[in-house]
């Protein structure tokens, strides 16, 4: 009844170690394909298909120095979205830009009733009818569509 059975050389402790093997090489082959399709997507086929990016203080580098410290008004030939809900227009994407990339200055939408305004304009071909409209006149013109401007 207590009798000591001897050790078998290709018991169960023999067999496990393949199987743990094979698993962790199976691991390691999925963690590879995983690592491989990251660099793929990463590397060769977001820059296929997704559209190049203008850095947005390109646009802006130039309006700077024109500015003094503290606030300016916004006007653009492009509304912007101004309550919270509403779809997000190409208007509110130039204000956010502008806000963000002449930060701190602070920017007034649609108040062309400051000491200085900023004209951000889609189409610079509208700046002469825009600042007819908000009775501005122009002082500077740094950037195509984009122009500093005083009231009348």
């Amino acid at each position: 009844m207590g009798q000591n059975q001897p050790a078998d050389p290709a018991g169960r402790a023999g067999s496990q170690a393949p199987a743990a093997r094979r698993i962790a090489l199976a691991m390691a082959a999925l963690a590879a394909v995983g690592m491989l399709r990251i660099l793929f997507l990463h590397f060769v086929s977001e820059p296929l298909h997704e559209p190049l990016r203008e850095p947005i203080d390109l646009r802006y580098q130039a309006l700077r120095p024109l500015l003094p410290a503290g606030e300016a008004g916004y006007v653009s030939d492009q509304p912007a979205v101004e309550l919270r809900g509403e779809t997000p227009t190409p208007g509110t994407r130039m204000y956010l830009q502008a806000q963000f990339a002449l930060a701190p200055v602070v920017l007034r939408y649609d108040d062309s009733r400051a000491s200085l305004v900023i004209a951000n304009l889609a189409d610079p071909a509208q700046l002469p009818d825009l600042l007819r409209a908000r009775s501005l006149e122009l002082l500077a013109r740094p950037a195509p569509g984009l122009a500093v401007a005083r009231p009348r």
